[in-house]
Parts: C-alpha cells; sequence; structure tokens
C-alpha cells in the first residue's frame, strides 16, 4: 500500500481573500466528487473561508489508485493541501468516507485541525465482509451496478423527484468513477476501525445527520458524537448526501462553527 496522490479543487477566489482567511478542507463521499457534492455548499459558507476539496482515488480530479487504507488517504489529505496552500491548522469537513478520514486526522494529526466537522460518518463502517464483497462485484463488472442502490441510499425520498439534475451529476460521478480505485475505497473501509482509539479532545468536533440515512443516521452519528464530546444536530428531509441534499442549512452549520472556532 502506498499514499495516493490526490487532486484538490479550488472553491474560492484566493484574490479576493485576505491573509488571515480561514482554510476550509472538503472531503468526499464514495462514489461522489468533491464538485458536484459541495459546490452549492461552498458557496454558501460565509465569513473570510478559503474553501478547498479534495477527491478520492479514481474519482474526479484524482488519478487512480488499486490499494490504499483511510490512513494513508489521510496522509494523501495531507500532501495535498500542503503543496496548495500555506502550511497551518485548516478546519475540515468530511462526509462518509471523507468522515473517516477526518477521525483519522484527529487521531494521528490533531495540530493539523483548527476545527472538524463530521457528515454522515462512523468510527467503524459495520459488515465489513460485505464491504469486500461490494468492491469484488465493482472490480470485476464496473461501478455502474451501484448506481441504483446509491440512488436509493444517498438522497431521501422524493428528493430526485424534484432535484433530477443535482442528483443526476452525482449519479454520474460514480458511474465515471474507476472501478478499480472505487474498489479500492470499500477495502480501505472495510479495514477502518476506530471504536478502540482515543482521539485528540481538544479539536472543536460537531457531527451531523440525516433522518432518512439508514447507513450512518441520527443513532449511530450520536453514538460518535458522544464519544468525541461532540455536538449533533439532526438537518431535516435528508439522507446521507446533506452537503447536496440541504445545501444552505449544512452551510450554516458548519459556518457557525467555523466563526466561532477562528
Amino acid at each position: 500500500m502506498s499514499v495516493p496522490e490526490l487532486g484538490l479543487v479550488e472553491f474560492s477566489n484566493p484574490e479576493q481573500l485576505s491573509d488571515n482567511a480561514s482554510l476550509v478542507v472538503l472531503g468526499p463521499g464514495i462514489g461522489t466528487s468533491v464538485t458536484n457534492l459541495y459546490g452549492g455548499l461552498a458557496a454558501q459558507l460565509t465569513g473570510d473561508v478559503h474553501v478547498v476539496g479534495w477527491d478520492l482515488p479514481g474519482h474526479g480530479t484524482s488519478g487512480p489508485a488499486e490499494d490504499f487504507t483511510v490512513a494513508e488517504l489521510a496522509q494523501g489529505v495531507l500532501g495535498a493541501v500542503g503543496g496548495h496552500v500555506s502550511s497551518g491548522p485548516f478546519h475540515y469537513v468530511g462526509t462518509s468516507i471523507g468522515g473517516a478520514v477526518g477521525q483519522q486526522l484527529l487521531l494521528a494529526h490533531p495540530d493539523q485541525l483548527a476545527s472538524l466537522t463530521l457528515i454522515a460518518t462512523t468510527d467503524y463502517f459495520p459488515d465489513p465482509a460485505g464491504w469486500h464483497e461490494r468492491a469484488d462485484l465493482v472490480a470485476q463488472a464496473g461501478t455502474p451496478t451501484q448506481v441504483i442502490n446509491s440512488a436509493k441510499l444517498w438522497f431521501a425520498p422524493d428528493f430526485l423527484a424534484h432535484h433530477a439534475e443535482v442528483g443526476t451529476a452525482l449519479l454520474h460521478d460514480l458511474q465515471n468513477a474507476d472501478r478499480l480505485s472505487y474498489a479500492a475505497a470499500c477495502r480501505s473501509l472495510a479495514s477502518f476501525d476506530l471504536r478502540e482509539a482515543e482521539p485528540a479532545t481538544k479539536v472543536p468536533v460537531q457531527t451531523l445527520s440525516g433522518p432518512s440515512d439508514v447507513v450512518t443516521g441520527p443513532e449511530t452519528v450520536q453514538e460518535l458524537a458522544d464519544k468525541l464530546g461532540a455536538r449533533h444536530e439532526t438537518v431535516a428531509n435528508t439522507s446521507h448526501l446533506l452537503a447536496v441534499e440541504a445545501p444552505q442549512v449544512t452551510a450554516e452549520h458548519i459556518s457557525r462553527f467555523i466563526s466561532a472556532h477562528r
């Protein structure tokens, strides 16, 4: 295994920012590009913030990689951010596997974090065997095998009926993702387990969840919040991809949290 080289997406115009702008780093969910997941939300973050995001291997702007762990993804994020902007603590926001990376940063590199927002994630994704089965299926038959089920899991009921363009863009991300890289991401989640870890508690943490999420719903995310001493909020009418289902409300939660911990 090795640390993947991750593509970074710029959501801000650095020329319009002050030298003291807070750096915000966005981490995506499996099967999504950071651009389509967070584009609407990033535009609504308030304050003097410099917003960038990273893509998973084989997704969006990142080249493929066939073998990596969540810990190696975290190292890749630090490398991508450090190579793009000046060093210093940043505010991290991560969804699902992006949230797993945030937890890994909290455990191994807390000095790099000014704050941490964890969305629809957990410290252990159940059924490792199921993740390996998904990895094997996608490696053999491709990511289109995941489109129907992902459409059901990602979005709250009726979201696609009313926001077809937004939802379709994310499902196209999934279809276009490199199959071997997606499989590697599944295997990384199968081996991810921080239930017994004791991360730093000085970093401010908040957690967000969607009431319709059957994978990492409010009860699961609340357990993570309790472990980390974090505040937990649910965002109404959402499932797994809060950033695209309710970008304004989710952005408000993030902006307030960042403002309180600048």
